[in-house]
């Protein structure tokens, strides 16, 4: 998610280069000085040339998307203003197919079970433990005669725990931390460069960066590299995913937007000053996340625009 006055900005250095190219060359008079400059360009970094290329495939192939079809484009040349949202469209959601084309074939080509987006799945290991998989999750489990793990490649995922006759530690590895099971229910969630560790029922270890501590029961705690943070209670709401509900209580709107897209196969930009910290309470049904975006506009001075299926921008009312 990208707050920002400039579409351009929300793009990769590289890719908003080629933009502001491809909108010169898309001018009705290209001169010579131009075309020169153009080839300077090109030949300045060989990633130039490729992003260009890469944004005129992207330009192609997302052409019989809403709002992005050739056709129209035959019948009269955009302005400056339409052509630069159609093309920032077309880079942003061709980024969006990609990593959707990674979910669908696998950007964890060895996880054992996979979610896509907007979908949840509960699966059944071999020793009667559960996993619920949240949306865009992806899990791979390893069982031998010492152990139970479980790798949390991506997402987020709830644990029940079996009765283990062998007594084998269950543990969870993810962003290089490791959970390990002192109760039977706890979830854990790819967040931040880190995880999201929550005690749901009984206790939890968790072991990061160095440090180890036990988490209790109706508790949660964050961790990455620097090490884990200090607990904090478990807000009722946290998994209310589990009943296909997603609850924000006085959340800032960036936060908001970026756990919605997690549930949907798209990308939502904010632009407008502030908005991204804008407090909103909410509650969504997962099945409805991208009409929920929509209804944005019932509760906020914003204006929200549908470019494609794949991207949606909610701009503040004051900088329309």
């Amino acid at each position: 998610m990208v707050e920002n006055t400039d579409p351009l900005k929300a793009l990769p250095p590289e890719n908003a280069e080629a933009t502001r190219w491809f909108l010169r060359l898309n001018d009705e008079e290209v001169d010579e000085n131009t075309l020169d400059a153009f080839d300077q360009w090109c030949r300045a970094d060989e990633r130039n040339a490729s992003a260009f290329a890469r944004l005129q495939a992207i330009w192609t192939a997302t052409g019989a998307m809403p709002g992005l079809r050739e056709d129209r484009l035959r019948e009269r040349r955009l302005d400056r203003r339409g052509l630069l949202r159609g093309v920032s469209a077309a880079v942003v959601t061709g980024g969006v197919l990609f990593a959707g084309s990674r979910l669908a074939f696998g950007p964890h080509p060895f996880a054992d079970a996979r979610t896509g987006h907007g979908e949840r799945r509960n699966i059944t290991l071999a020793d009667g433990s559960t996993i619920e998989m949240s949306t865009a999750t992806a899990v791979s489990f390893e069982f031998d005669k010492s152990r139970r793990l479980v790798r949390l490649l991506d997402g987020e995922a709830c644990f029940s725990v079996a009765t283990d006759p062998q007594k084998r530690p269950f543990t969870v590895e993810a962003a290089g931390g490791r959970t390990t099971a002192l109760g039977t229910v706890f979830s854990v969630a790819c967040r931040d460069r880190g995880a999201t560790v929550s005690a749901v029922q009984h206790a939890v270890k968790v072991a990061a960066a160095g440090e180890t501590r036990t988490l209790e029961e109706g508790m949660s705690l964050h961790y990455d590299d620097r090490g884990i943070g200090v607990p904090a209670t478990l807000q009722s709401t946290a998994l209310a995913w589990r009943s296909g509900r997603l609850v924000f209580l006085s959340r800032p709107l960036g936060e908001v937007i970026a756990e919605l897209d997690r549930w949907r196969a798209g990308k939502t930009i904010l632009i407008g000053k502030d908005l991204a910290h804008r407090s909103v309470t909410l509650m969504v049904d997962t099945d409805d996340v991208t009409s929920e975006l929509a209804r944005l506009a019932h509760v906020l001075p914003v204006e929200v625009t549908e470019i494609t299926p794949l991207l949606t921008i909610i701009r503040s009312i004051r900088e329309i």
